[in-house]
């Protein structure tokens, strides 16, 4: 068996690079949780609003985002470091395992990646075949999807299991053979890259050629506000949509050919330990990204967002409104009771016996 990689926390380089990248992933990985976190709170809060299939799989996907960002932070603090060492025993091999290799926090992004081309491909059969889409993304084939996704993030990452290891104090991952490791590297940039980037091109490229149909079907239209708002539509979901493959292709493009170079035997050990916090950080900012594409610049979310920031400030403002329209009631009432007694006093009392 070939050791191709040690543990890259046992040994921390001592410079500005490492505590720059260190810090740095620290604050987006936070980013990442405050983001998706507020998204969850808004659209779990108003989630009468939020009922429709594209709105449960985005709160799936704020859940799924809210986690990777959580254990990407643990993963940069609760490390065995130098002097400590790993125990050789079965605690020692579970944490070289589960925590140490990148089986828990790829899971999740990889996870992540799944949840967005299922949103790709409920909007396209949503746009292009809502027949299908009725019996597709009905309430329980929903779970069934959301339930693929975390296979498609769990199952394919378990090859860090047997190659992941505990020795003489410390992980590492023995493969083995050099074909077996760039075989795996390969299959790794395609899972991880390649089909989910090609099924959301797929997705949105026939969406945005739907949408272009239908606004073209209504140049002959005599209603031009309903024109107007096609066109405005088609503008926004082209924008977002190429927002969301751009993104994805940038935060995730670089990491997996560097992971697949390395895999082939091009980049040297020591190389790979280095750069892999920058990458992994370059990911993250994937997940905090996510929040602002779907729903920032989603007119629904934007309003209950406002309506639950300002809906607190709004009854302080009423309730002082109502308090000084009470103690002004009340000093006016107080002022026609004093009135009235000033004239009750001065009026002349009627004798009922005078004429």
């Amino acid at each position: 068996m070939e050791m191709s990689t040690a543990s890259p926390q046992t040994s921390e380089p001592q410079n500005s690079f490492y505590y720059t990248a260190f810090y740095a992933s620290i604050f987006v990985g936070s980013l990442g949780m405050i983001g998706n976190a507020f998204v969850c709170l808004v659209m779990l809060r108003y989630r009468s609003v939020f009922i429709s299939t594209t709105n449960k799989l985005i709160i799936h996907q704020s859940i799924v985002d809210f986690l990777g960002a959580f254990v990407f932070i643990l993963r940069q603090l609760l490390v065995i470091s130098p002097p400590a060492i790993v125990p050789d025993n079965v605690l020692g091999s579970v944490y070289c395992k589960v925590w140490w290799s990148p089986f828990l926090q790829y899971s999740v992004f990889i996870t992540s990646s799944y949840n967005l081309v299922a949103i790709s491909l409920e909007r396209y059969y949503a746009t292009c075949q809502p027949v299908k889409h009725r019996s597709m993304f009905s309430s329980n084939r929903l779970k069934m999807v959301i339930l693929i996704t975390w296979l498609c993030g769990s199952l394919p990452t378990a090859h860090n299991f047997p190659i992941s290891h505990q020795t003489n104090g410390m992980c590492g991952v023995y493969w083995p053979s050099p074909a077996f490791r760039a075989v795996v590297g390969f299959l790794v940039f395609v899972r991880d890259l390649v089909i989910p980037l090609a099924i959301m091109v797929f997705a949105y490229t026939k969406i945005i050629l739907e949408l272009r149909r239908r606004s073209k079907a209504r140049d002959d239209d005599n209603n031009q506000d309903a024109r107007n708002m096609l066109s405005r539509a088609n503008k926004n979901v082209i924008k977002t949509l190429l927002v969301v493959v751009i993104f994805f292709a940038v935060c995730w493009t670089p990491t997996e050919i560097f992971y697949m170079v390395f895999n082939l035997g091009l980049i040297e050990v020591f190389a790979f330990n280095a750069a892999l916090p920058l990458f992994s950080t370059v990911v993250v900012v994937n997940l905090c990204i996510n929040p602002f594409i779907y729903c920032f610049t989603y007119e629904r979310f934007q309003k209950q967002a406002k309506k639950m920031i300002f809906s607190g400030r709004l009854r302080n403002i009423n309730r002082v409104d109502t308090t000084s329209g009470s103690t002004r009631q009340e000093a006016s009432a107080h002022n026609t009771i004093q009135v009235s007694a000033s004239i009750s006093v001065n009026l002349p009392v009627h004798n009922p016996t005078e004429p």
